[in-house]
């Protein structure tokens, strides 16, 4: 995200006319409406993009037409807004609202050990009603049926030993799992 990301504006249609900002493929190719009076917030990148063609299309629609045959002068090519007209009507347009606090991205480090504890957070008994097997885990019951659902192939394993099944330790844990449903 760029700084200006961080800043978040509100973009009024100040017009007699509903908006709608096309945005192309760099702000995800999504249009945003703003009717007649409403109001939208945006990140200062996107409320900027959106503020500008707003200012435009309001000159726009103030141009007086002409045709070929009427001569004012002044050119028929002569622009419709200089910056210092756009930047005017942008200052009506757009509000900065207030600006978000910048969050530091994980690395994929910190990302795959935050990953792993959740996977292997330990479950106080009393959260559970005391259910807690040795290793802090708790199965789990499914709703579907009363079989208990268990977090790990060692939990399987550690019931499978003390109901005295006889199983291979190599097996996955789903065919573990069959053995203690029998």
């Amino acid at each position: 995200m760029h700084e200006s990301d961080y800043k978040i504006v509100r973009i009024t249609n100040i017009s007699n006319f509903d908006f709608t900002g096309e945005l192309g493929a760099r702000y995800g190719g999504r249009d945003f409406f703003i009717p007649a009076g409403g109001s939208l917030l945006t990140p200062l990148t996107v409320g900027n993009h959106l503020a500008t063609h707003l200012a435009r299309q309001i000159l726009i629609k103030k141009a007086p037409t002409r045709d070929a045959n009427q001569v004012d002068g002044k050119g028929s090519d002569r622009p419709l807004w200089d910056d210092a007209i756009i930047g005017d009507l942008k200052s009506k347009i757009m509000a900065e609202v207030y600006e978000e606090e910048k969050k530091t991205p994980l690395t994929e480090v910190e990302r795959m050990a935050a990953k792993v504890d959740e996977l292997n957070r330990v479950v106080p008994p009393e959260e559970v009603g005391g259910n807690a097997d040795a290793s802090g885990l708790v199965p789990v019951e499914e709703s579907t049926n009363s079989a208990l659902v268990y977090k790990d192939k060692a939990q399987i394993i550690d019931e499978l030993k003390k109901k005295g099944v006889s199983f291979d330790a190599r097996a996955s844990k789903t065919k573990l799992e069959e053995l203690l449903n029998v």
